[in-house]
């Protein structure tokens, strides 16, 4: 039932990518385009943001909201560039201008951003293969396979690093240590390859949070992010640890909605309050119950895409809370806004809330994976397990 209205949100998103891919940016996508104020595109981008566009281009073709060639053309538009950038051992840096396609300093490589644009790269791979683009496939194959991921793993603790500070040195003294986060991708790939031992995989903590009757597997900010994004490539088994983790986190996303009477799906976004810049602000929003840090239902904040991270697993509650955004008139040009904010110390006078008027290419991007997902049986999970 919700089939037409997920397509017609995936083509609102799919428009943003049409839209902005564009020669003067070297093909890449913006980080994200504000229209409140309107700041118009952010010019730099990441390796998730980039990972994203290549298969919002592979889905947005799936979902017949554009020609197979339109898509294969922009896909060859793009690895063209990301051959030729600047690059640390294979891995892209953390951002770039994409006006110059030059990183932007100081030079940082994100492990869980190279995860995720390897995880993309290996599925864009087997999409292309599938459509007989046998040389982009393997354009894709050799970006993916340039990226190795022991260099940004701690051999003692057996642990990922956050990243790698490339004007220092070394690598930044902190660690992804939990199951439930959005490295788990990382981690997976990294011991698929053989890179690093699969005792890594025994390492990260699964220890479990409860509520009534019911558990699931901790994460640090209780964000949809750090369980469901993984899932955009990653099947869960029915019944493992894991899907009764992220059964856990949707039960508790949706009490907090409950309890506050809102629409749920809290994650990391922009919310309302403005940089010097008048840029939205970012950061994690999660929900407590589900959360390792201090203070995290201190602020209520509702990201759409979280909702369309949810769709696999509940396609019925998901689809019902996204209609319920839209309904509150949070529509706009590209789809579902990025935000709404409900955390009293920043509204004006009597709104109950803010809408945040952007739009973020890697949360776009996800919702636009998710909707294939959804609708054409867990296609791009089969992509990437086919290898």
């Amino acid at each position: 039932a919700d089939r037409a209205f997920l397509l017609h949100q995936g083509a609102l998103i799919w428009q943003y990518f049409a839209d902005w891919l564009r020669p003067e940016d070297h093909w890449l996508p913006p980080d994200n385009v504000q229209e409140q104020p309107n700041l118009g595109p952010a010019r730099r981008t990441s390796p998730t943001n980039i990972g994203m566009a290549l298969l919002s281009c592979l889905a947005a073709a799936d979902l017949e909201l554009c020609a197979r060639s339109q898509a294969a053309e922009l896909i060859g538009h793009m690895l063209d560039t990301l051959e030729a950038l600047p690059k640390w051992y294979g891995h892209l840096y953390n951002w770039y201008d994409t006006a110059s396609a030059q990183p932007l300093e100081p030079r940082y490589v994100s492990t869980v951003d190279s995860g995720n644009l390897c995880g993309c790269l290996i599925a864009l791979r087997e999409g292309l293969y599938e459509w007989g683009q046998d040389g982009l496939a393997r354009r894709a194959e050799a970006l993916s396979d340039a990226m190795g991921f022991a260099r940004l793993y701690d051999r003692e603790r057996r642990l990922f690093y956050i990243g790698y500070d490339v004007q220092r040195e070394c690598c930044t003294q902190g660690w992804y240590d939990l199951m439930a986060s959005e490295a788990r991708q990382t981690s997976y790939i990294a011991v698929a390859r053989g890179e690093v031992s699969p005792r890594h995989w025994r390492r990260l903590s699964r220890m479990l949070v409860g509520d009534g009757d019911y558990r699931g597997m901790a994460s640090w900010t209780g964000t949809m992010f750090e369980y469901f994004m993984p899932n955009l490539l990653l099947p869960v088994e029915p019944n493992s640890l894991m899907y009764e983790s992220l059964a856990f986190c949707l039960y508790e996303q949706k009490r907090r909605g409950a309890r506050t009477k809102t629409p749920w799906g809290i994650s990391e976004s922009c919310f309302y309050a403005f940089n010097p810049g008048l840029s939205y602000q970012y950061k994690a929003h999660g929900v407590q119950r589900l959360g390792l840090k201090r203070g995290l239902d201190s602020e209520l904040v509702v990201a759409p895409y979280a909702s369309f991270l949810a769709l696999l697993l509940a396609p019925g509650s998901a689809g019902r809370n996204l209609r319920r955004l839209r309904d509150m008139g949070l529509e706009g040009r590209y789809g579902l806004y990025e935000a709404v904010d409900y955390t009293p110390a920043r509204l004006t006078g009597q709104e109950e809330y803010e809408a945040v008027r952007s739009y973020m290419s890697h949360h776009l991007g996800m919702s636009l994976i998710a909707i294939d997902n959804v609708l054409r049986d867990s296609v791009m999970q089969k992509r990437f397990m086919k290898d």
